[in-house]
């Protein structure tokens, strides 16, 4: 067993061979193991269901794009993420993962739930994937947790939405890429460059969680 990790900096290299505690999930950020909160039964329903219908849409309309559950992403030396969901290209999947099941290119679509720690989603994540490559981030907000923790949302948002981001240029000079986000509420029909015939809308997909 592993001792006083919290205290040590990790290149990725070294993080993948650490005999870490079971029953908890760790990702390495700027070379520090940190652990990752356990989800809610409505945030696990929804990833769920929601791999489910790409899953589908993807075989329906011959999209070959495979849809995984927390891949370990390899975004630098000292950095790996485990997003809720990404969708990939079947080949790069394949090709990336023979020697082992760790991504050192970005794939297509990264999805992520929000919970409690909404600035990460809203404010760290877009950098970090847009910085990796990924062309597109969904980030849905069910606001399942703001009757527990009604301090814990984005003021901005005020009713479940999802936010589609496209990877564009930035005119920034401090990032090179950034995401241009197209929000949905409602009755509005998810927009994606890579699921371009989904007809789910924002109502069904904040119904998974329910178990509806």
């Amino acid at each position: 067993m592993v001792t006083n990790i919290q205290f040590q900096s990790y290149t990725v290299e070294e993080f993948l061979t650490l005999d870490l505690p079971e029953g908890q999930e760790y990702e390495l950020i700027n070379g520090v193991i940190t652990p990752i909160s356990e989800p809610s039964g409505e945030h696990e329903n929804l990833r769920s269901e929601i791999m489910v219908e790409l899953t589908l849409e993807s075989r329906r309309s011959k999209l070959g794009l495979l849809i995984h559950p927390k891949p370990v992403m390899q975004l630098g030396k000292r950095d790996t993420r485990k997003p809720d969901l990404i969708a990939i290209n079947r080949e790069s999947w394949n090709r990336q993962t023979q020697p082992e099941a760790v991504l050192k290119e970005p794939p297509s679509v990264v999805i992520e739930i929000v919970s409690t720690n909404w600035e990460e989603d809203y404010r760290n994540k877009p950098l970090w994937y847009a910085a990796f490559g990924v062309n597109e981030l969904w980030i849905i907000d069910p606001l399942f947790t703001v009757a527990r923790y009604p301090n814990r949302k984005n003021p901005k948002i005020q009713e479940p939405t999802i936010s589609v981001g496209k990877l564009v240029a930035s005119p920034s000079i401090l990032v090179e890429r950034e995401y241009q986000f197209e929000s949905f509420t409602g009755s509005d029909k998810i927009k994606s460059q890579f699921f371009p015939d989904l007809s789910l809308t924002v109502e069904q997909i904040i119904a998974f969680g329910e178990g509806v």
